[in-house]
C-alpha cells in the first residue's frame, strides 16, 4: 500500500490462536500499516487447509502470514507491549492462555494494555459461549449456509473458501480500531467478536430483515423482475442484473430492440414473465462470448459481468492496469494474489486533519443501496456523527422500493433501508446542484460516496477532486471496479461482483455446477471494509493527515479468494482440490436429519471421530479410524453418516454431539435466527424506536465490550425536508 495510506503505521499488533479469523484481522491491520507479530501453531487446522503447497503447507496460511513477524507463545504474556492483541478462540483455546473462559477473561485483564480483541465461535457470554466451531459450523450457525443450496437436492452449500471466518476477521479488524478509540478514555478495552454474529451480519442480512420486520413477498433479487441471474454464453456464463427500468431499456438497445421485449416495459410485467424472458435472453447470449456479452451490455448501462476463473482474474488487463495484483513468497515460491483494494485517488490529500478519533468524527455519506450506507451506519453506531445526503427527486432505491415493514408501502417503511441506515441523520439536497453540496462537504472530516465516477465528478465529490480541493479530509470513492482502468465505468451490483470476482466460479455443487448466490454478500463485506478504512484513519497515529482513496469493491472481494489465485499462479506446486473441500476435516459436510433440517458436522482428530461414531451408532466398518483413510474415502463416508443422521431430529443430534466435544451445528434459517436463544440472550437484535413504525429490532453490531451488553443503535432517519438536517 502507498505510504500515505498506511494509517496504522506505528502501532504494534500481536496475533494469537492461529485461526483464519484472527489471521485475517491482523492481515487487514497490517495492510493498513500496523506492525504485526504472530504466534504460529503448526498443528492448527489453518496450517493444513487446501489448496496447499506440495509439502502440505496451506496457501491460505501463507497469504495471511505475508509481512508478519513470527514469535513464540510466551509473547502473549507480554501483551502490554502491544497496542492491539487479537486472539482467535473460534476453533480451540488460545495457545499460551488459560483454556477455560473465566480464566481466559482474567488473563486478558492482566495482560491488556490498550485494545484486546477476542474472536470466538459464539462470543464470550450466553449459553453457547463455551462451544468451539469451524468454518462450516460457523456458517451454519450464522445462517450463511442456508443462503445457498443445491437446486437438485436442496442441500445447503458452503461458499467457496473460508468466507464465514474471513468475515469474522474483517469485523475483528474494525473492532480493534473501535477498541483503540474507546481505550483513549483511559482504561484498556477488551472487545469480543462473535463469529456466528459476523456470519449473519455479512450474509443472510436481507432475508433476516425481511422476516424480522414482517415483510411480504420475495427477499431475493427476483423481486425486481427479470433478467436477474446467470445466462449461458458460447464460452461460459454471464451474470445480468437489470433491476431498474432504465437498465432494462439499455439491455433492449444492446440486443437491437427485438420485438418480443416490447411487452415487458414494466417491472411488474418482467416479474410475471421472468421465465419467458430468461429463455428468450438465453437464446441471444448463447451465441456470444461472455466477454463480448459483458462489454456490449455494460456499454448500454446494464450491470453484466462474465463469470471469471482465478486464471482469468490473474490475466485481467483491468487489474494489471490498476496495479492491483501483488506477489508473495512462500517457501521459495513466488505467487500472485490480489493486493489492497485502496489506491490513492489523484494527487490530493496530505493536509493537516481536524479528526481526533471516532467519537464525534463528522462523516458525510453520499451513498445509495448498500455498501456505503452500511459503512455509515456502522460508523454512526461507533460514535461518529454521520449525515446521509439524500436527493428527494432521486431517492435511494432501498428507500423507495420494497419490501416494506408490515407490507405497508412508504418512504419511511422500507425494510432494507432501515437495516443499513440506522444511527445517522439525513439532509435532503437536490444532487444536480453541486453548489448546494459544497457547504456540507466543507463542514465534514470524511466524505464517502458511491455514485459512480461520472456522477461523483459532476457533483465535485469524487475522491480525486476532493483530495485537491480539501487536502485535510479523508475522501473515499467506492465503486465496483475502481475509478481507473478499463472496467471503471462498469455498473455493478453485489450479484455481478460475486460472479466476476471468483465466488461464482468457485462455489459449486457436488456435481461441479455453479449455483446462483442470491445474497448481497459482496456489498455487505464491502460496507465493513469501508468502515474499517475510516476507523483506521480516525484512530491511527499516522492518520492525522487528509487522504484521497479510490476503493474498488472487486479488489476487496477477489482478495477473499487469494489462496486460489496463488494456486493458479504457480506451475503445478499446488494440489487441485476443489474450493469447497474442507480438508483436514473428515467427515465434514451437511447431512439431512429426521425433521427435515440439516446438520453441519466437522471432525478433525481420530479421537473426535471415535466419539462421533459412538453417538451416531450403526456405522459398522464405515470410516477409517485414521484421518488419512477417512479423507481418502470421504464420498462413501458422507453417505454412511447421512444415513445415520436421518434417524435423529437436528436439535437432539446437535446436543448429543456437542456433549462429546464434536463441532457441529444445525443449519439456521432466518426465522430460526430471529428466535435463536443464544442470540436473544446476547440481545444481538437491537431495539430502536421509530416515529412511523414504532419499536422494532434491527441487526446489531457483531462485537461488544466483553462483559457488557451490545452497542446501542439509533433508528434510521426520516427523509428530511429539502436543505434541512434532522
Amino acid at each position: 500500500m502507498t505510504a500515505g495510506l498506511r494509517f496504522l503505521a506505528g502501532l504494534r499488533v500481536l496475533e494469537a490462536g492461529d485461526g483464519v479469523a484472527g489471521a485475517s484481522a491482523t492481515a487487514i491491520l497490517g495492510a493498513l500499516g500496523a506492525d504485526v507479530s504472530t504466534i504460529i501453531d503448526p498443528d492448527s487446522p489453518m496450517r493444513r487447509m487446501r489448496p496447499a503447497l506440495a509439502d502440505g503447507r496451506s496457501l491460505l496460511g501463507a497469504v495471511l502470514d505475508d509481512g508478519k513477524a513470527f514469535v513464540g507463545a510466551e509473547e502473549l504474556r507480554d501483551g502490554r507491549a502491544y497496542d492491539i492483541v487479537v486472539c482467535d478462540r473460534v476453533g480451540a483455546p488460545v495457545l499460551g492462555a488459560p483454556p477455560d473462559l473465566e480464566g481466559y477473561v482474567s488473563f486478558v485483564t492482566e495482560h491488556n494494555a490498550a485494545a484486546w480483541v477476542t474472536v470466538s465461535a459464539f462470543g464470550l457470554d450466553g449459553p453457547s459461549a463455551p462451544r468451539f466451531g469451524t468454518e462450516l459450523t460457523v456458517a451454519a450457525n450464522g445462517g450463511l449456509l442456508s443462503a445457498v443450496t443445491d437446486p437438485r437436492t436442496g442441500q445447503p452449500l458452503k461458499l467457496a473458501g473460508c468466507q464465514a471466518l474471513l468475515s469474522a476477521g474483517q469485523i475483528a479488524a474494525l473492532a480493534a480500531c473501535h477498541g483503540l478509540d474507546l481505550a483513549r478514555a483511559g482504561d484498556p478495552v477488551h472487545l469480543e467478536v462473535s463469529a456466528q454474529e459476523a456470519a449473519l451480519a455479512t450474509g443472510p442480512v436481507l432475508r433476516v430483515v425481511h422476516a424480522l420486520l414482517n415483510c411480504a413477498g420475495d427477499a431475493g433479487a427476483r423481486r425486481y423482475g427479470a433478467p436477474a441471474g446467470f445466462y449461458p454464453c458460447a464460452d461460459g456464463v454471464v451474470r445480468i442484473s437489470a433491476m431498474e427500468d432504465h437498465q432494462w431499456q439499455g439491455l433492449v438497445r444492446a440486443l437491437g430492440n427485438p420485438a418480443w421485449t416490447e411487452a415487458y416495459a414494466t417491472t411488474a410485467s418482467r416479474t410475471e414473465h421472468a421465465e419467458l424472458i430468461d429463455a428468450r435472453l438465453a437464446e441471444l447470449t448463447g451465441s456470444m462470448t461472455k466477454r463480448d456479452c459483458e462489454e456490449v451490455l455494460q456499454a448500454n448501462g446494464v450491470p453484466a459481468t462474465a463469470m471469471n476463473s482465478p486464471e482469468e482474474i490473474l490475466a485481467s488487463t483491468h487489474y494489471r492496469s490498476r496495479g492491483s495484483l501483488r506477489t508473495i513468497d512462500a517457501a521459495g515460491r513466488t505467487m500472485t494474489v490480489m493486493g489492497s483494494p485502496l489506491r490513492p485517488a489523484g494527487d490530493g490529500g496530505g493536509g493537516a486533519s481536524r479528526a481526533t478519533g471516532l467519537r464525534d468524527l463528522k462523516v458525510l455519506e453520499a451513498g445509495h443501496v448498500l455498501a456505503v450506507p452500511l459503512a455509515g451506519a456502522l460508523l454512526g453506531a461507533m460514535g461518529a456523527d454521520v449525515t446521509k445526503v439524500e436527493d428527494p427527486d432521486r431517492m435511494d432505491m432501498y428507500r423507495r422500493r420494497g419490501p416494506f415493514i408490515d407490507s405497508r408501502p412508504g418512504t419511511e417503511r422500507a425494510a432494507y433501508f432501515a437495516a443499513v441506515n440506522h444511527s445517522k441523520r439525513s439532509v435532503s439536497i437536490p444532487l444536480d446542484d453541486a453548489v448546494a453540496l459544497a457547504p456540507l462537504v466543507q463542514a465534514h472530516d470524511v466524505v464517502v460516496e458511491n455514485y459512480g465516477p461520472g456522477r461523483s465528478r459532476r457533483l465535485g465529490i469524487d475522491a480525486a477532486g476532493l483530495g485537491e480541493a480539501r487536502p485535510d479530509i479523508l475522501a473515499i470513492s467506492s465503486s465496483g471496479f475502481g475509478h481507473t482502468g478499463p472496467w471503471s465505468g462498469y455498473r455493478a451490483y453485489a450479484y455481478n461482483l460475486q460472479t466476476s470476482c471468483g465466488l461464482g466460479y468457485l462455489t459449486r455443487t457436488a456435481a461441479g455446477t455453479p449455483v446462483e448466490i442470491d445474497m448481497a454478500w459482496a456489498d455487505l463485506i464491502s460496507g465493513y471494509g469501508l468502515a474499517t478504512i475510516v476507523a483506521a484513519w480516525a484512530v491511527g497515529p499516522a492518520g492525522r493527515t487528509g487522504a484521497a482513496i479510490d476503493f474498488a469493491m472487486a479488489e476487496l472481494i477477489t482478495g477473499r479468494f487469494n489462496e486460489f489465485l496463488a494456486a493458479a499462479s504457480t506451475d503445478g506446486a499446488t494440489d487441485a482440490e476443489v474450493a469447497n473441500d474442507q480438508y483436514p476435516y473428515a467427515p465434514c459436510g451437511v447431512y439431512p436429519t429426521a425433521d427435515g433440517s440439516w446438520l453441519a458436522l466437522a471432525v478433525d482428530s481420530d479421537a473426535e471421530w471415535e466419539r462421533a461414531r459412538a453417538v451416531l451408532g450403526g456405522l459398522g466398518d464405515a470410516g477409517s479410524a485414521e484421518a488419512r483413510g477417512r479423507l481418502a474415502d470421504r464420498a462413501a463416508l458422507d453417505v454412511a453418516v447421512g444415513a445415520r443422521t436421518r434417524s435423529w431430529p437436528a436439535a437432539d443430534l446437535d446436543a448429543a454431539l456437542t456433549r462429546e466435544g464434536i463441532r457441529c451445528a444445525e443449519v439456521a434459517v432466518p426465522a430460526g435466527l430471529i428466535a435463536d436463544a443464544h442470540l436473544a440472550s446476547r440481545k444481538f437484535f437491537c431495539e430502536v424506536d421509530h416515529p412511523d413504525w414504532g419499536r422494532r429490532r434491527l441487526i446489531g453490531l457483531p462485537w461488544r465490550v466483553a462483559g457488557r451488553g451490545p452497542f446501542a443503535l439509533r433508528p434510521p432517519p426520516l427523509l428530511a425536508p429539502s436543505a434541512a438536517v434532522r
